[in-house]
């Protein structure tokens, strides 16, 4: 059984882009106020990037919006996040209360590929806008808000995040021929025990539950 206070304990986290800020934030405060003695260094990676580093032992948990099948990983999903269009404040469709990807072609898309959704990315394929290149891709949830702000078209993200963006000028629809669906996942190394990964995965679970209730 191990002693936590014999030793400085640390947990080396790697997350990876895409990941919900809301609950990963509500997930770190309740592990620090928990185990306050347990130092975390964060990594920030991307989604191979962080499953290669759980297997060569570089990490010791990796949250991402990556499933993994592989049976060296231990990979448990946590929330869910439901995606919706972001748009201007004065735009075409804003007396829509729900929308499809079909209406959305004759507009300029903006699309986060970060977000990881292969049932939204599917449809934007199978109905994409009039002109191909109206469907960029950027770099962050930030750079899609400045483009949707300014009036230059619609985005495509999560909608926890569209929220909070309303006071940049920003409104949300839902997208109502899903579900478009974003899941955060928790990896692990299999059969290694940790006493202070599986803390932090039983909090993870924690949190997860609380948003589901």
């Amino acid at each position: 059984m191990d002693n936590i206070t014999s030793q400085p304990a640390h947990l080396r986290l790697a997350i990876a882009p895409g990941v919900s800020s809301s609950q990963l934030s509500a997930l770190l405060a309740l592990q620090r106020a928990e185990e306050p003695e347990v130092s975390i260094a964060f990594f920030e990676v991307a989604g191979d990037e962080l499953l290669d580093g759980l297997r060569e032992g570089r990490y010791d948990v990796g949250v991402s919006l990556q499933g993994s099948s592989d049976p060296a990983i231990q990979t448990r999903p946590l929330w869910i996040e439901h995606m919706a269009v972001a748009m201007p404040l004065r735009f075409p469709l804003l007396d829509q209360a729900a929308l499809t990807v079909a209406d959305l072609q004759d507009y300029p898309i903006f699309r986060w590929r970060a977000e990881t959704c292969s049932l939204l990315d599917h449809r934007l394929l199978s109905h994409p806008p009039a002109d191909q290149q109206n469907l960029q891709y950027v770099t962050s949830f930030e750079m899609m808000a400045l483009w949707v702000s300014a009036g230059y078209g619609v985005g495509l993200s999560a909608q926890s995040r569209i929220k909070r963006a309303h006071g940049w000028g920003i409104s949300m629809r839902a997208l109502d021929d899903g579900p478009y669906e974003i899941v955060t996942h928790l990896h692990r190394p299999q059969g290694q025990a940790n006493s202070v990964s599986e803390r932090f995965e039983s909090r993870a679970l924690h949190v997860a539950q609380a948003q589901g209730a």
